[in-house]
């Protein structure tokens, strides 16, 4: 059990299942937990629920996951670090019997020769440890050890990361505000039917889109302000452009149409004349005997995009049905055109708030460094027997293999 605990393979696997499992936090939005709960089986949505995807950074099985990868990372720092700590500080300085065949290169000095050779190892800044077996001086050179150490660290970062992410997750919170243009709310909701209150106020002043010229959405930003008492912050929140106050997050999650608030630009025409006239949801036009009546409103109706349904009233004919600006619609001798669609919008901004994010980052930084340092820093490890011979000489001898470990 404790070697698969301590095992580099399980980290793998854990650190694969981690970041498919970021997948479904990354793109599952509040609009389509939405639009999924509408259109989706019963038991597809027992599913989504059970698996808990619509907040996946805090269900149950990332959870597991995080903490079998947090067990895996200490049982391997604990099962390694005592036996990595004893290779670089107490290394095995035995001397072999003999110094015959390949293993060694070697190499014939005086006094002078081996006071030449420290002064070059100090100058290259080896670390030695040195020890005297009967007359042979066993050597063991280093440099960069300590560059093995940088995976404790990296551990100790990754555990660092884990532990605020959880502190987080039971201190803090994450939810969103619904704003029209003018209004204000201190009140957040989330996907698991929670809701709580900010120590201020959120005014959206107006909600903007901008737009390519092919027409395609370029940006929508919230232009509003914090209200803390008689204190006013103005703030504008885009995407990828969060608004922070009093170490509370806002972010541009999404936006919607206010259906109620928005306006519709409708004709009637029949034999060179008609009416226009600028309606809202549930209101109605009428021109000669023909009763035209606003129901509902999409801006997502399949091949088509725009479109507001009406219902049509002309003698027995009652019939309803979507139109569209740029299609016309006849209904005998008239001809029914949605002209314009004056939109007002809704805001969805996310308010989050991480206590430990500050030394998530450091300790997010300090795992990038020690990873730097474990894989540029060099490490060369060397071991040297000085016998003495005679005539006042040395004999040296260097191993041709670096040493296990």
């Amino acid at each position: 059990m404790k070697n698969i605990l301590a095992s580099f393979k399980t980290a793998i696997i854990l650190l694969v299942l981690i970041v498919i499992g970021l997948i479904p936090g990354t793109y599952i939005t509040p609009k389509f937990t939405e639009h999924f709960y509408a259109t989706a089986s019963p038991l597809m949505i027992n599913i989504y629920n059970f698996l808990q995807l619509s907040d996946s950074y805090h269900s149950w099985w990332f959870t597991t996951l995080i903490v079998l990868l947090l067990i895996n990372i200490i049982t391997c720092s604990i099962y390694r670090f005592p036996s990595l700590y004893k290779m670089l500080t107490k290394p095995s300085l035995k001397v072999p019997k003999k110094f015959g065949g390949n293993s060694f290169s070697t190499l014939t000095v005086n006094k002078n020769g081996i006071e030449r050779l420290f002064r070059r190892i100090k100058k290259r800044r080896y670390h030695i440890i040195e020890q005297k077996e009967g007359e042979t001086r066993s050597i063991i050179l280093q440099f960069g050890r300590w560059r093995h150490f940088s995976v404790f660290f990296i551990h100790l970062s990754i555990i660092t990361i884990a532990v605020l992410g959880a502190t987080t997750a039971v201190v803090g919170f994450k939810g969103y505000l619904t704003l029209p243009d003018g209004a204000s709310s201190n009140i957040w909701h989330n996907n698991k039917n929670q809701s709580g209150s900010l120590p201020f106020y959120i005014k959206n002043n107006y909600f903007e889109i901008t737009h390519y010229r092919t027409g395609q959405i370029k940006a929508y930003i919230t232009h509003g302000e914090a209200i803390d008492g008689s204190k006013i912050i103005p703030f504008e929140i885009k995407v990828n452009h969060p608004f922070v106050y009093k170490n509370i997050w806002f972010y541009q999650t999404g936006w919607d149409v206010d259906k109620a608030d928005s306006t519709f630009v409708v004709n009637v025409s029949s034999d060179g004349a008609g009416k226009t006239k600028t309606l809202k949801l549930g209101s109605s036009l009428t021109y000669k005997d023909i009763d035209l009546k606003l129901i509902n409103y999409t801006n997502r109706l399949p091949k088509v995009g725009d479109a507001l349904l009406v219902e049509v009233k002309k003698g027995n004919f009652d019939r309803s049905g979507w139109i569209s600006p740029g299609y016309p619609v006849d209904v005998g001798d008239f001809t029914i055109e949605l002209q314009k669609i004056i939109p007002k919008y809704i805001t969805i901004i996310q308010a989050s708030k991480t206590p430990g994010a500050f030394f998530m980052l450091i300790a997010l930084y300090g795992g990038i460094f020690f990873t730097m340092v474990g894989l540029f820093l060099p490490y060369r490890r060397h071991q040297l027997f000085i016998v003495p011979i005679e005539n006042g000489k040395y004999r040296v001898y260097k191993r041709r293999k670096s040493i296990k470990g």
